[in-house]
């Protein structure tokens, strides 16, 4: 990806858990999502849902045109229904071998350190987790940058590659609602 076309998308510095593994380029292939993790069924709960509420907003909105008592129905029923996925994803998202850091995100990669150096070039499976929502992804992505730190590690970028629509538009949702988030807490401070 070009650097002009990476910096057309909304980035966010942000707190998040991060996995990663080298693998092969003949495992991307192989599989169209990462397979190298152990998770749980319900790691990727709450994105698949999600994904669900994009698909039913609009129906959500024309439900609201015509009976706004049946709407506030189902809107109380998504909110229960999201209350008890959180839940049960909270439990099942496990983060121990899990790097909890700062990174740079955007819907195109994302930069972080890393305590060792990886080839430019190399493919990565990550499993990132946002823990304040309990989200979860299985990404892949290959290393574009790297700048060695006078700490012994390693500024590491990456651009997501094979990356699912749904996966993209969950990303950006993300970034979306964290930079509302950081806006709102810097009006807070004024």
């Amino acid at each position: 990806m070009q650097e002009q076309d990476r910096r057309k998308f909304f980035r966010i510095d942000h707190q998040v858990s991060i996995e990663l593994k080298k693998i092969s380029e003949e495992e991307i292939s192989q599989n169209p999502s990462p397979v190298q993790f152990e998770v749980s069924p319900y790691f990727l709960l709450l994105s698949q849902l999600q994904d669900l509420d994009a698909e039913g907003d609009h129906l959500l909105r024309k439900i609201a045109e015509k009976d706004s008592n049946t709407a506030s129905f189902l809107q109380l029923m998504h909110r229960k229904i999201d209350t008890i996925a959180r839940a049960v994803a909270a439990s099942g998202i496990e983060l121990e071998q899990v790097i909890s850091q700062e990174i740079n995100l955007s819907e195109g990669g994302m930069m972080f350190e890393y305590p060792e150096e990886i080839d430019l070039g190399q493919h990565l499976a990550i499993k990132l987790v946002f823990p304040e929502t309990c989200i979860g992804l299985l990404l892949y992505a290959k290393a574009c940058r790297i700048i060695p730190l006078e700490n012994g590690r390693y500024k590491t970028g990456i651009e997501f590659t094979r990356l699912p629509e749904n996966c993209r538009q969950l990303l950006a949702r993300q970034v979306m609602l964290l930079q509302s988030r950081q806006r709102q807490l810097e009006l807070a401070e004024q």
